[in-house]
């Protein structure tokens, strides 16, 4: 069964990118694609009707079309025209997909509380952000694990898409000491230190093991460091072809529920961001018998 894939749209300078992101996957495996655009009527000046409205997002949502029959013939294509909140009409519209795709006009270190943030915070699928410079390349798939469960569906994600591609897997998990416990040790005669790099060293492994066993043709890597989560991963993932991770969560207080990691990576977009929420659906992928052709 073809993967269903919902692709938002706004005739911004994300959408192209985002777009290539598609039509790069749809080589490997076979998809189902809505392509959707959301008119805020809210933002439209009350001079303007609905009916000028409506045909440049047609427009621009058929000019889309015309791309990906051109360049991925295989793919099964329709369109929507959603009017109202963005922010809810793109979670509504990824409510039965499998995965949703988005672009992003912001440049990296842009400020807090976006609606990509808004988005990844409430969505109940897979949802991919692509940045506005993103092209193809070889880089590797980074997962970020977490010592909870929210990375579960993350590391599967992430070794799945290694799997498709035929690329490495980087498995990362990043510790730090609590700065309450490291105050006492400044007066102990001894410090746990060991203890816990092994306590967090341990977790790695766990989840390096359930790749290896149940993905045994991935190559995997691993990587166990001390210091900010976020900022580990995007260094790590500076020529990544994209970087997973989990959420706590679904809900709309982005801050809260998305995470922190999640959060701070969807303001530094090192490469494509992927965020897994913890119910999310894991579909088989059918490769794309036109790939080898």
């Amino acid at each position: 069964m073809a993967e269903t894939i919902v692709l938002a749209l706004n005739g911004g300078t994300g959408s192209p990118a985002a777009l290539d992101w598609v039509i790069e996957r749809a080589r490997t495996i076979q998809i189902s694609l809505e392509l959707t655009t959301v008119i805020d009527l809210a933002r439209v000046p009350t001079t303007i009707t609905k009916d000028r409205v409506l045909p440049a997002y047609e427009q621009m949502l058929m000019n889309a079309v015309s791309r990906v029959r051109r360049e991925a013939p295989t793919v099964q294509v329709m369109t929507s025209v959603r009017r109202g909140a963005p922010l809810q009409e793109l979670l509504n519209s990824a409510s039965d997909a499998d995965l949703l795709v988005i672009g992003t006009r912001e440049a990296a270190g842009s400020l807090y509380g976006t609606l990509r943030h808004q988005i990844a915070a409430g969505v109940s699928c897979p949802l991919v952000i692509v940045p506005t410079d993103w092209m193809p390349n070889n880089g590797s798939v980074v997962v970020g694990v977490d010592d909870d469960e929210t990375s579960h569906l993350a590391v599967e994600f992430a070794a799945r898409e290694a799997e498709r591609i035929g690329r490495e897997l980087s498995v990362v998990h990043a510790w730090r000491i609590p700065t309450l416990l490291a105050l006492e040790w400044l007066s102990a005669s001894a410090s746990p230190y060991d203890e816990i790099r092994r306590a967090h060293a341990e977790v790695l492994a766990g989840a390096v093991e359930r790749v290896r066993t149940e993905h045994p043709t991935v190559m995997v890597r691993d990587t166990l460091e001390h210091g900010s989560a976020a900022l580990i991963l995007t260094n790590t993932a500076e020529h990544a072809e994209m970087v997973v991770v989990g959420t706590h969560g679904r809900g709309m207080m982005a801050g809260l529920l998305l995470g922190s990691v999640a959060h701070d990576l969807l303001i530094s977009m090192p490469c494509p961001v992927v965020v897994v929420p913890p119910a999310a659906n894991m579909p088989l992928l059918v490769p794309n018998a036109e790939q080898d052709k």
